[in-house]
């Protein structure tokens, strides 16, 4: 009898060790999957060149600043909202840190848009519309019927003792019925907008908006107004 006992004991233990195991089992395979899951969504992130260091320069060449910051990423679809990033305005490249600490660029083509330091940075690609500027990183500051692009440049020079350093340079362009316009002042703002040359004057100067140095807010709701004025006919 007490053999049967102990039997029956030894039997109830193993058998309750052995569900033990399977459950064990089932939580790492799951949560193997669930890793493999996000790594598989996250590998293509990581995967490419890694950035080349630029020569000994005066200052750097990045939007703003050299350190990495976070930024908020759409990427080949998918979003992730803590990615380490920073612009680069000389080689117009996006570079993300790596989980291991690589510094990788991004392929652009993969990159839906990236919101660092309060610029929507988008991907643009040349198109065949008259005007259209070059296939690079722009700053998207409106979009609807009119598109406004910013884009920044950073050119390596040196000074008058041979230092090398960067100067910025910034561009603005206008898309408005199938063409694009490069806009240097207000004048030419309205000249592309001419249509409401007369309305847009007014909306200026009761808004006390100016040019310079603000340009990023004239723009935006400059044509913001013109929108408006088109859609009321």
């Amino acid at each position: 009898m007490f053999r049967i006992n102990l039997l029956c004991f030894l039997l109830f233990g193993f058998g309750r060790l052995l569900a033990q195991g399977l459950i064990q089992n089932q939580l790492i395979e799951d949560t193997a999957l669930e890793y493999m899951r996000i790594a598989g969504k996250q590998s293509t992130l990581y995967y490419g060149k890694e950035q080349e260091a630029h020569q000994r320069t005066l200052n750097h060449p990045y939007l703003l600043n050299e350190h990495f910051a976070k930024a908020y990423l759409s990427y080949n679809d998918v979003i992730y909202p803590e990615a380490m990033l920073r612009l680069d305005l000389n080689r117009d490249e996006l570079i993300i840190v790596s989980p291991d600490f690589r510094q990788i660029v991004l392929t652009p083509e993969n990159v839906d848009f990236a919101e660092l330091y309060g610029k929507h940075i988008v991907y643009f690609r040349r198109d065949s519309l008259p005007g259209c500027p070059s296939t690079g990183y722009y700053y998207l500051l409106h979009s609807g019927n009119c598109k406004i692009l910013e884009k920044q440049v950073n050119r390596m020079i040196p000074n008058d003792k041979s230092e090398m350093y960067f100067v910025l340079s910034t561009y603005y362009y206008l898309y408005k019925d199938g063409a694009y316009y490069t806009i240097r002042s207000k004048r030419g703002l309205l000249n592309a907008l001419s249509s409401h040359r007369k309305e847009l004057k007014r909306f200026i100067s009761a808004n006390h908006l100016s040019f310079r140095p603000y340009t990023e807010i004239f723009l935006a709701l400059t044509v913001s107004e013109y929108e408006k004025l088109s859609q009321s006919q």
